[in-house]
Formats: C-alpha cells, sequence, structure tokens
C-alpha cells in the first residue's frame, strides 16, 4: 500500500513537472501572474473609486480572465504533441521500466496538468477574491465578495477538471495545426452557435450547449443573486460527462499513436 502510494506521488510530480516543462507553459505561468497583479491594481482603484460595490464582481471578472487567458494557453503549450514528446525524450519508457502502465501514464499526464491549471486559475482567483473582500471592509459587500470568490473558485476547480482531458485529448496525438483546430471545435465552435443552441434546446439547456457555457452556468449557479441548485445540477451533469468522453478519447488518441508510429 505504502509503495502504491509512493509511486501515485511520484507520477503526480512527473506529471506536474511535465505540464510546466517548455517556454510557452512558463509564458503561460507569467501571464497568470501579470494577471493577478493587474487585478490587485484595479482592486485597489475600485475601492477609492465612486462604485466599490463592483468588488463584488472581482473574484467572477478574475476566475475568467485566468481561465481563459492563463488557463487555455498553459493547456495548449502542455498538450500539444504531448504523447510525441515523451516518447522521445523517454518518459513513457521510464514509466513502464517502474511496472506503471499506460493508464497511469495518462493519470501523471491529466492529473499533473489538472493540478497547475487548478493551482493557477484557484490560486489567483483566491488571491484576488480575499484581497477584494478586505478592500470591502465588513457587511453586505464583503460578504458578497466572498461567496463570488467561492463560486469562482469552484469555478476555476472545474476548468481545471475538465481541460486537463480535453486539452490532451485534442491536442495529445495531433499535429500542432490539426489540434489546435481541434480544440478551437470543441471548445469555441459551440460557443460562437450559442444563440441558434438556445433557441432549439428546452430553457436551461441551451446554456449548457458548449464547455465555456456549462462553465459559466455553473458558476452562475453559485452566486448569491443567481443561486440555483437545479442549474448546478445540470452544468455539473454535463461536465461530469466531458470529462468521462475527454478520458476515453485521451485513451483512444494514445493508442492509435503507439499503432501509427510501429
Amino acid at each position: 500500500m505504502d509503495s502504491r502510494r509512493a509511486r501515485g506521488r511520484g507520477l503526480l510530480a512527473l506529471g506536474g513537472a511535465l505540464a510546466v516543462d517548455g517556454p510557452l507553459a512558463k509564458v503561460s505561468l507569467g501571464v497568470g501572474a501579470l494577471i493577478v497583479l493587474g487585478g490587485v491594481v484595479a482592486v485597489a482603484s475600485v475601492a477609492r473609486g465612486d462604485h466599490p460595490e463592483r468588488l463584488a464582481s472581482v473574484p467572477i471578472v478574475a476566475s475568467s480572465a485566468l481561465a481563459w487567458g492563463a488557463g487555455t494557453l498553459l493547456a495548449f503549450a502542455t498538450s500539444a504533441h504531448a504523447f510525441r514528446r515523451d516518447q522521445q525524450r523517454g518518459i513513457r519508457a521510464l514509466v513502464s521500466a517502474r511496472a506503471g502502465s499506460d493508464a497511469e501514464y495518462l493519470w501523471a499526464r491529466v492529473s499533473g496538468l489538472a493540478r497547475v491549471l487548478a493551482i493557477v486559475t484557484v490560486g489567483g482567483t483566491l488571491v484576488l477574491g480575499v484581497a477584494a473582500a478586505l478592500a470591502a471592509g465588513r457587511g453586505n459587500l464583503a460578504v458578497r465578495t466572498l461567496a463570488a470568490t467561492a463560486a469562482g473558485a469552484v469555478f476555476s476547480i472545474a476548468f481545471a477538471a475538465t481541460l486537463a482531458p480535453v486539452g490532451l485529448a485534442t491536442l495529445g496525438a495531433r499535429s500542432r495545426v490539426g489540434g489546435y483546430f481541434a480544440l478551437l471545435g470543441v471548445l469555441v465552435v459551440p460557443e460562437l452557435l450559442g444563440r441558434l443552441s438556445r433557441r432549439m434546446l428546452p430553457d436551461g439547456w441551451g446554456e449548457l450547449a458548449s464547455i465555456p457555457g456549462a462553465l459559466s452556468a455553473l458558476r452562475a449557479s453559485l452566486v448569491p443573486e443567481t443561486f440555483d441548485p437545479l442549474r448546478f445540477t445540470r452544468a455539473f451533469a454535463l461536465l461530469a460527462l466531458v470529462l468521462a468522453v475527454a478520458l476515453l478519447v485521451v485513451r483512444g488518441q494514445l493508442a492509435r499513436f503507439d499503432r501509427d508510429r510501429r
């Protein structure tokens, strides 16, 4: 049992190291840091301005900026050609030498990327949310800001858990250009068709036609002003389905990569 736990920790550490390997991945971390620093400046400005009530929206804006800015860049940088790079550098051979299976290799890759994404997005959201709550002082505004911070943190966790397997599923075994268009097709195209889907699908389901829409719905369902347990359940179920399908696709992409390599 202890050896299994130690191997699990080792695989997780390996996945985390691979997630931040390369210049573009490091750039994405820098982008995340800049977003946080800019957010702190914005918090100070809003707190001294004429509309301090806007502090309650800081965690929501921060979670979106960190996710779709630094987070997507990190997922792209880490996932592009991941299987080929790991094969060339002997990462697959290293895992196999330690009696690791393909499932353990994929677990290291997906969980390592998800953990780094969570550190960037959840960590940054919490820093800016707490800063905004402190600037709001005591009273209802501080409570609303902390509630928004919690909603933003849940959004960020869901983003990390979803985008890690989606990124590897679309980019891990494909060419850079092909993977990029696949990722756009999964994330962007359904969102662009959101208006049409809202007309065609039943009320409350149209916003779940895309991953960004489902993530936004999940977050909005936890904010006190728009709190909706049913909306949360629908969004959570959709994202769980996306996660499960993405993991299956990642497994299939790895198997296809191994076949093509032979």
